[in-house]
């Protein structure tokens, strides 16, 4: 990606969150703001079989790598797109004997290429990968015991001849892709097929009721206007999902993210009444206009974030 593809966009100090996006010129409800390809991305454990390791679409026949016998592409196209990212990867899994997680994975791929191109700003990155969030410091003891078991197993497939990263930095990355890893889904967008590192995106901070929506479309996600935006408005995207109640919403945000929400949905609760209105007990069952409300406002919600998937 071109760094004026990035245009639209600026990074500022954004008030309570550190550093964001804010848009630089007007949007529309279902303007793309920007795309952006992933920095390095893996396929789910799951899914290696069934998935493309370049396009990430679902084919019912796949070619698989005849070294290592683990990366399945759809064709001799996308083996060939791959190779410059997997032929580490290949080597690697040939000399462990095994496949590693996918987390594992990702990371390798992040630390391969800030070898190959250093640590500094990539083409079309407005932050480099290892100065994203990582949180490392926040993590409580099961899961540090967690985070120095996966440091073991990276260091089990990284080759010694490669550069060796110290283990606070490889820990670092670890933290990056438990923070900022956004799953990318196959070409129908209906099924999460793989986790991916995208900078730019990262910068976009969360609110519980956002202006923008994120789609993963032909190997590159696109940051879509969910209604009009003016030119220096904060940039938005809910980290979680934003028909659940506030008090759900705030704890995943801070068990995930380590940030406590202090959005106006949030702090005021609002439209909890609505999502609670079918889960009350029998003899205070909603009434059937508050089903009605209920349904038009997931409708509409649900329809404003389609139609933002759809038009380009």
């Amino acid at each position: 990606m071109r760094l004026e593809t990035m245009e639209s966009v600026e990074v500022f100090n954004s008030e309570g969150k550190g550093r964001g996006l804010k848009a630089t010129k007007e949007s529309w409800a279902g303007d793309i703001i920007f795309a952006e390809p992933a920095y390095a991305a893996v396929v789910f454990d799951s899914l290696t079989h069934r998935v493309c390791h370049t396009c990430f679409k679902r084919q019912e026949k796949l070619q698989r790598c005849g070294q290592c016998k683990f990366a399945h592409y759809c064709d001799k196209t996308c083996q060939k797109d791959a190779w410059t990212v997997h032929k580490n990867e290949c080597a690697a899994i040939k000399k462990l004997g095994k496949v590693p997680t996918e987390n594992i994975r990702l990371a390798a791929r992040i630390l391969w290429r800030i070898e190959k191109e250093g640590t500094g700003l990539s083409e079309g990155c407005l932050v480099a990968v290892d100065d994203l969030q990582n949180h490392v410091e926040s993590l409580g003891e099961e899961q540090k015991k967690e985070l120095s078991a996966d440091v073991q197993m990276f260091l089990d497939f990284w080759p010694p001849e490669n550069n060796l990263f110290g283990v606070q930095y490889i820990s670092n990355i670890f933290g990056v892709i438990n923070c900022n890893g956004f799953t990318v889904s196959d070409q129908r967008g209906l099924q999460a097929v793989g986790v991916a590192i995208f900078p730019n995106l990262c910068l976009v901070n969360h609110d519980c009721w956002p202006n923008c929506t994120v789609i993963f479309n032909n190997g590159k996600i696109e940051l879509r206007a969910l209604g009009k935006i003016n030119k220096g408005e904060e940039l938005t995207v809910s980290y979680v999902d934003f028909l659940n109640l506030s008090g759900e919403r705030k704890e995943q945000l801070k068990n995930q993210y380590y940030f406590d929400c202090t959005c106006e949905h949030c702090t005021k609760g609002i439209k909890d009444d609505l999502m609670l209105a079918g889960k009350t007990e029998e003899e205070n069952k909603p009434s059937p206009e508050q089903v009605k409300e209920v349904i038009q406002f997931s409708k509409e919600t649900l329809e404003k974030v389609g139609k933002a998937r759809t038009e380009g």
